[in-house]
Parts: structure tokens; C-alpha cells; sequence
């Protein structure tokens, strides 16, 4: 049995036109693919709609062999009722998940208006290649529970759960009482998050500790009432046992979807060849929550 975490069908995305529209070239910072796409749609119960053209990239990048993909992309969809929503994505095709399939995390901005609760979703992604396209079913983290138990095999719209793998607990050491502090401007109110004492990482391939300074990050923020709406977009170096250097990359929301004090999470990671280079093929969620003085998070590796 796996680690079943809850999620919600959101909708199934396909995009046109990634393959024919398709550049590769190998340069002093490695390999990039960037594709576009030409079009597609947007079918389920979240949203009807369509993928604008010539607004929809991903500005990729590959191992050298090419077996392993990261994906960046920023794609923009247009419902129905002519509301415009900027979804942006990260991922990862790799061995691990087999050929011509991935896995994605996203973040949307939306209005105000009936599709304003994407802005306090964390969500993730099944992608394959059908037929010339690329089809992603696309699932809000719902924030529940999750528990061990048999996988979900009903078709992708009515899946309520997708099955992870245990990586790693990780607790961070902040000081207490120390100021946070907060930017209101123009262009949106920041909030910087900050571990001052680095942290720990617990599970059973891999421990070690995260390092201070090199963890914290410019939240978005907007507060309404007594609602609080964060987006993370957070780099954490973490150092393994072995003393291998381990680039973890995670975006995440809070929002009144979560229980208060709670978030969801999504990760991907980088490192080196080695005992722990298994971790650059997958893509992984988390559950954050705080724990006495700092952050904790549970972290699992999408299957």
C-alpha cells in the first residue's frame, strides 16, 4: 500500500502543439528546451474554457542525456465566461515516472469573481502525451489527512486521493519573538518568512539539516479581514548526512481552504550524483503545519 493523499478534480488541460514548436540547445548553464504551445482546452468541473495562443511556454531544462525534464511554465486560460486566470507550472518527466508521462505542481492567479479560490489552492499534476498533445489532470491539495491504503484507480475525474511515498519529516528553527517583516506596495504586499537556526531533516532515505540563510522567502500576501492569503516560492539548501548537497525548490499556499495553521506545499529537488540523486527525478507535496516555535513539514513523493 502507499501514502494516499486527498485531492480534488479540478480539471483535465490539453495542450497543442508543445512537440512542433519545440527548441533544444545545450549552452554554458545547460541543457534547455523550450516549447510552446498553440492552443488547448480546459474541460471539468472547476472550469470550461481554453489555453490563449502564443500565451502558453515552457521555459524547460534537461539533463544532458535528456531522460530527466524540468519543467517552467507559465500558461494562460480563459473560461467561458471570458475570465482570464494565469496558471504557472513546475515539474518533472523523468525514468520514474515512464516515458511520455510527469508530474507538475501549479499556482494560479485569478480574480476576484467565481474563479478567485484558485488563488488558495496548492495543485498538482498527472501529465501524458495522447495523440500529438500533452494532457495534464489537474487536482487541488485538499489539505485533509492522508493515510496508508490501496490507490485510487477510478478514472482521473473522480480519483479523491493519489498515492506518495514518505521522504522525509522537516522541522525548522526560528527564534522566538524575532520580527518578521512585511512589504505593502504597488504591486503587492510581501511577507519574509526566515528559519533563523536552519533546521532538520528526518526520514527514512535521507537526513540531515537545512542550513541557515539559505531558507526563507518573499511571500506573497494579501490579508482580507481576517483572512490571510500567502503563496510561497521558496529555495532551501539541505545538506545530507553524507554531506551531500541538496537544492529543495517549493511553492505553497495558506489560505482559508487549509485548516488555520496549516498549508500545502510543492516540491522538486536537485543534487548531485550519488546515493541521493534519485531525488531529481520526483516530484513531491508537502504538509506544513506549525509545531512549537518553527515549521514542520511532511513531505511525499508523488508515485
Amino acid at each position: 500500500m502507499n501514502f494516499q493523499i486527498p485531492v480534488e478534480h479540478m480539471f483535465s488541460l490539453r495542450l497543442e502543439g508543445l512537440n512542433e514548436h519545440r527548441h533544444e540547445y545545450a549552452g554554458p548553464f545547460g541543457h534547455r528546451r523550450l516549447e510552446k504551445a498553440t492552443g488547448g482546452t480546459v474541460s471539468g468541473s472547476a472550469m470550461e474554457g481554453r489555453v490563449l495562443e502564443l500565451l502558453a511556454t515552457d521555459y524547460g531544462r534537461a539533463s544532458p542525456d535528456g531522460s530527466i525534464r524540468a519543467f517552467n511554465a507559465s500558461i494562460t486560460l480563459q473560461s467561458r465566461d471570458g475570465t482570464v486566470i494565469l496558471m504557472q507550472y513546475r515539474g518533472r518527466a523523468s525514468p520514474r515516472y515512464g516515458a511520455g508521462e510527469a508530474r507538475i505542481q501549479a499556482l494560479f492567479q485569478a480574480p476576484e469573481g467565481p474563479f478567485g479560490w484558485f488563488n488558495g489552492i496548492q495543485a498538482i499534476g498527472y501529465g501524458r502525451e495522447h495523440g500529438g498533445a500533452t494532457i495534464f489532470e489537474i487536482y487541488a491539495l485538499t489539505g485533509e489527512a492522508g493515510a496508508e491504503g490501496d490507490d485510487d484507480t477510478r478514472a482521473a475525474a473522480q480519483r479523491r486521493a493519489v498515492p506518495g511515498e514518505f521522504i522525509f519529516r522537516r522541522k525548522s528553527e526560528h527564534t522566538p519573538g524575532v520580527k518578521r517583516h512585511e512589504i505593502t506596495a504597488p504591486l503587492g504586499s510581501r511577507y519574509f518568512t526566515l528559519a533563523e537556526g536552519g533546521g532538520k531533516i528526518m526520514g527514512p532515505k535521507v537526513s540531515g539539516d537545512y542550513l541557515s540563510g539559505f531558507s526563507w522567502s518573499p511571500h506573497r500576501m494579501k490579508r482580507d479581514g481576517d483572512q490571510l492569503l500567502m503563496q510561497y516560492d521558496v529555495d532551501t539548501l539541505l545538506r545530507a548526512e553524507d554531506g551531500s548537497p541538496i537544492l529543495m525548490s517549493y511553492t505553497g499556499v495558506t489560505s482559508g481552504r487549509y485548516p488555520k495553521g496549516t498549508w500545502m506545499t510543492a516540491a522538486l529537488f536537485e543534487t548531485t550524483a550519488g546515493a541521493h540523486d534519485w531525488l531529481n527525478e520526483v516530484q513531491a507535496i508537502g504538509y506544513g503545519r506549525w509545531a512549537g516555535d518553527g515549521a514542520e513539514y511532511s513531505v511525499y513523493a508523488l508515485r
